[in-house]
């Protein structure tokens, strides 16, 4: 061999000693902290905390009664006349209270209103004149209201989307509004 070739194989020797050793000094370190890691989680017990497994029993005991449960449902959610309040007076009842009279519509025909009116679960179309049993007369019907004439005297219901006015002519809010009749 010659002496280029001895000099090349002598600094490849020499680096690759010095790479080991300073990859040695690297990694040393490294090993004695894996090395107490390793034995830190050896120590570590899962499932001791008895609080937790009493907690997690408790919840899986109710997930289990639960499941037991069976629902029945008494209208279709999926009919559209349980959501909505249509047009002709029928679908979701916008009153809780059904023996309450609720005026549903009122529309003109040729020169006079008429209204749809809704009491205690039956649908009533009336004209001026005409009388709804155990409740009393018509008295009045127009845009914004109805007069119904009962044994205890005239009441006013208002048409949807009117604001009920009160006898002392007073809104909701307060505010004066004129009583028309």
């Amino acid at each position: 061999m010659s002496d280029r070739s001895n000099t090349i194989w002598n600094l490849l020797v020499g680096l690759t000693i010095v790479s080991l050793l300073g990859t040695s000094f690297k990694l040393f370190p490294m090993n004695k902290k894996f090395n107490r890691l390793k034995a830190r989680a050896s120590n570590v017990q899962f499932g001791t905390d008895k609080e937790l497994e009493n907690i997690i029993t408790y919840l899986e005991d109710r997930l289990e009664n639960r499941s037991e449960f069976q629902f029945i449902l008494e209208n279709t959610p999926m009919m559209l006349t349980n959501v909505l309040t249509l047009a002709d007076g029928s679908g979701r009842r916008t009153k809780r209270n059904r023996s309450a009279i609720r005026v549903a519509f009122v529309y003109q025909r040729e020169e006079n209103f008429q209204a749809q009116i809704d009491y205690r679960g039956k649908i009533f179309t009336v004209a001026v004149g005409d009388t709804i049993p155990l409740v009393g007369k018509i008295d009045l019907i127009d845009s914004k209201q109805v007069i119904i004439n009962t044994e205890n005297g005239p009441k006013t219901y208002p048409t949807p989307g009117n604001e009920p006015i009160s006898f002392n002519g007073l809104n909701r809010n307060g505010l004066i509004k004129e009583l028309t009749l």
